[in-house]
């Protein structure tokens, strides 16, 4: 299930309308995401009853004693929740234990495991349901930020979607960038105040460049690259990034019958990010992809050889880019 239904199905189960699964597998990309949805499975637990029904175990030395607690009954409550933090593959015999577990499940005991993408694969199968921490689609990422800012203020919807940009969906930095504008703002939050206060990072505006330079929108591209000098951003640098996502992009578009897990695994980053690099990719074809790679790099040689100067190769490679 996605971080947005998990909350639903909760109330679901405590409704009487649904069976928790022996264990959730909670892991993706967002640590935010991941860490929100840890607090909701504890917060099953009442507050009175927390120190007895509550226990947190990593996978490295405490999996016999998460499994023992598990199969104890709740203390004055309905529901006992055990975490178990997991930063690796688990050896086989480890995952014996917790396969003989979920084969014989506590009714009255929660299993969520914590883990990153490399240690999830440990855990497939019948009895373990999936919480997908991966970055929020745009629909569920605007209501989370307008959660966010509730009660106490309201954000435009110009502004949301300015914000989700900015940061790159990714909620940890949302919710850090959220805390600022609340501070900093009466009651609205507008797209004035994320402009004003939300820095833009390198990789949001080389995507930009990208799409813009993908729909040959010569003014936004130039644009941006405005923006790249007002920040004092190296042309070299700019270059050196521009050849990396295009690379990337490449991969993806020559991939599309990958997830973006995979295509993260193979290229070095995170599932969520690709979904950002194949929005943008969507906009080349493959054969437009490949010169634009085979230009840009023949550029990074020619800058590094002193055939060109950086500002001057910038300037022409958006130039050149925008006509393929």
């Amino acid at each position: 299930m996605k971080f947005g239904e998990l909350k639903g199905h909760i109330n679901s189960v405590l409704a009487g309308e649904a069976k928790f699964a022996p264990a959730y597998v909670v892991s993706g990309d967002d640590n935010y995401l991941r860490a929100q949805s840890v607090a909701l499975f504890e917060s099953i637990v009442g507050v009175d009853f927390a120190d007895l029904n509550l226990s947190r175990f990593c996978a490295d030395n405490g999996i016999d004693a998460a499994i023992d607690v598990l199969n104890t009954y709740p203390v004055f409550d309905e529901y006992r929740v055990v975490t178990l933090t997991v930063g690796q593959k688990l050896a086989d015999e480890d995952k014996e234990r917790l396969k003989a577990y979920i084969s014989s499940p506590s009714e009255s005991s929660i299993l969520v495991l914590d883990c990153d993408a490399e240690a999830a694969v440990s855990f497939r199968g019948k009895g373990y349901e999936r919480v997908d921490c991966t970055k929020l689609e745009d629909a569920e990422l605007y209501r989370e930020v307008k959660n966010l800012c509730a009660p106490t203020h309201n954000i435009d919807n110009d502004a949301a979607l300015e914000l989700a940009k900015r940061t790159q969906g990714y909620m940890h930095r949302i919710a850090s960038e959220i805390t600022k504008l609340k501070a900093y703002c009466e009651r609205t939050i507008t797209l004035a105040d994320v402009c004003e206060m939300v820095a833009v990072d390198i990789d949001y505006q080389i995507y930009a460049l990208a799409d813009a330079v993908s729909k040959k929108d010569a003014a936004t591209a130039f644009q941006v690259l405005d923006s790249f000098y007002k920040n004092g951003i190296r042309a070299m640098r700019i270059i050196n990034q521009m050849y990396d996502k295009y690379r990337k992009m490449l991969h993806a578009e020559l991939n599309k019958g990958l997830s973006n897990d995979d295509i993260g695994n193979l290229l070095g980053m995170k599932g969520g990010a690709v979904y950002h690099l194949r929005k943008v990719s969507g906009g080349y074809s493959q054969m437009r992809l490949k010169r634009s790679v085979d230009y840009l790099h023949s550029l990074q040689y020619d800058v590094l050889s002193g055939r060109r100067t950086e500002n001057s190769a910038l300037q022409q490679a958006v130039l050149e880019l925008l006509t393929f």
